[in-house]
């Protein structure tokens, strides 16, 4: 009896091993998630310097989401991976001015209730530069 307990241990040990390199063989090259455990020791949001009222990692996730998505990137376009709150990418810094610009939009242009508000997508429409019809090149 014990014997075949420890048969059926070690297959289903064998299967979850499987099921999580497959998992991890699934993900895109350069694409993380912010799991709740890095966000409690501090690995994810530590030099939040713009986006100061982000107060759970979902909301950090969804917010870097959809920058990426609107510029057509991946996280390592501004990120160093291996460090994402290092400030080496220019990039990175550059995205933080476009940050503070389209929340001044926001902020104090667009301030009526029911208006539309700008984000990346609004001018970069998928590409890192801007796709704005008439600009300058």
């Amino acid at each position: 009896m014990k014997k075949m307990a420890l048969f059926y241990t070690g297959l289903l040990t064998l299967v979850i091993i499987g099921l999580i390199i497959a998992i991890d063989l699934n993900k895109k090259d350069n694409e993380i998630s912010i799991d709740a455990v890095a966000w409690a020791q501090g690995r994810f949001g530590r030099n939040l310097q713009v986006l100061t009222d982000v107060r759970s990692k979902e909301q950090l996730q969804k917010i870097m989401e959809g920058i990426s998505d609107a510029l057509g990137v991946k996280c390592n376009y501004c990120h160093d991976v291996n460090n994402y709150s290092s400030d080496v990418k220019e990039t990175k810094r550059k995205a933080r001015t476009m940050l503070k610009m389209v929340m001044t939009i926001n902020r104090d242009f667009i301030n009526w209730e029911g208006a539309q508000v700008v984000d990346c997508y609004t001018c970069h429409r998928g590409q890192t530069k801007p796709q704005i019809k008439g600009a300058s090149k």
